[in-house]
């Protein structure tokens, strides 16, 4: 698929979630802050969730067959602004985040103006009711990632789609696997790395790592080299980084 189709197909994608979430928003009267305010998980349940954390069962670390950082990022492009977006899957916030800029980020990535890390966090593990949903979905979105960067993208439009509420279950595995494979196309082998809970342990040393030595004390979080910039500012400090390149 040509770049024009894809950003034709991510901007109807980001369209479509938008509508959805407009949606939902008069269903459950939620008001999101239009230029998407402060990050949702504050410190204070970052040392409830550390806690909790530490009673979680420690899964194998396998690292990644797609281009990966050191600070547990999915490399998407190879542009030389530096974009790190730090995410939770349950996260309303980044939601709404994914949702105004997708068609953006699709555009910097397909011009080679940027390369965009993705962390995908578990912050909101202790609002699944028990099923660590974030956990999950991070996993399965990274083994999205091992598939090709496009269709990480796409996954991760997809699961913001289809998002779960805060404080339930979340999505099973089997409706995990089901978005993937009915919604983007992913194959066999995306469906087994999921069953096999491939990339659990990769997640949690992300989670550690991010709450730790990155200082990330919230999701969304995004920083444009390597400095923490407002979520309501992201295309703007995105753009002027690009342009003082």
């Amino acid at each position: 698929m040509g770049k024009s189709n894809r950003n034709t197909d991510r901007r109807q994608a980001a369209e479509a979630l938008r509508k959805q979430q407009a949606a939902e928003a008069r269903r459950r009267k939620i008001v999101f802050g239009v230029a998407i305010g402060a990050a949702v998980v504050l410190i204070g349940g970052l040392l409830a969730w550390g806690i909790w954390m530490n009673s979680k069962p420690e899964y194998e670390v396998n690292e990644p067959a797609a281009q990966v950082t050191d600070t547990y990022g999915v490399q998407i492009g190879d542009g030389p602004v530096q974009v790190d977006l730090y995410i939770d899957y349950m996260c309303p916030a980044c939601n709404q985040f994914e949702s105004a800029y997708a068609e953006q980020i699709q555009s910097w990535v397909d011009d080679g103006s940027v390369t965009v890390n993705y962390h995908p966090l578990a912050i909101l593990d202790r609002l699944s009711a028990g099923t660590e949903y974030s956990s999950r979905s991070a996993a399965a979105a990274v083994c999205a990632a091992d598939v090709g960067e496009q269709q990480f993208l796409d996954y991760t439009l997809a699961l913001y789609a289809n998002q779960p509420a805060e404080n339930t279950s979340g999505l099973t595995d089997a409706e995990l696997i089901a978005i993937g494979r009915d919604d983007v196309g992913l194959d066999a082998d995306w469906q087994s790395c999921v069953e096999d809970e491939q990339y659990r342990g990769w997640v949690q040393e992300g989670n550690a790592s991010a709450t730790g030595d990155q200082g990330v004390t919230g999701t969304p979080t995004a920083k444009v080299n390597g400095e923490v910039v407002e979520n309501s500012a992201f295309a703007d400090e995105v753009q002027a980084a690009i342009n003082a390149g």
